[in-house]
């Protein structure tokens, strides 16, 4: 059974704190390239507004997103948000009219 805050003797519980203090007394503070290049990628990832591309395909509408957005699209007029909700997008029946020509 793993040991927890609840079941450490207070002794134990000092052994961890002193192991601590001399792990981090011996950082130099330097992090390994992959999680500096994954926060820098997250954090550049958050900087751009989502992308979505409106085509027209053999006079269809179609919604696109990059493979990286935090959208999907679902149907000719649905995007899937990061949280689940859905954002429905309404096409005014004269420009659906139009792309049928």
């Amino acid at each position: 059974m793993p040991k927890t805050l609840d079941t450490l003797t207070n002794e134990e519980f000092d052994q961890l704190v002193e192991q601590h203090i001399d792990q981090a007394a011996q950082w130099d503070g330097t992090l390994p390239l992959d999680t500096i290049l994954e926060t820098w990628a997250t954090i550049e990832h958050r900087k751009q507004p989502p992308v979505v591309r409106i085509r027209l395909v053999e006079g269809q509408i179609v919604l696109e997103t990059p493979p990286e957005s935090p959208l999907s699209v679902q149907g000719s007029s649905t995007l899937i948000l990061e949280d689940g909700s859905e954002l429905n997008l309404e096409f005014e029946p004269e420009l659906l009219e139009a792309v049928r020509i």
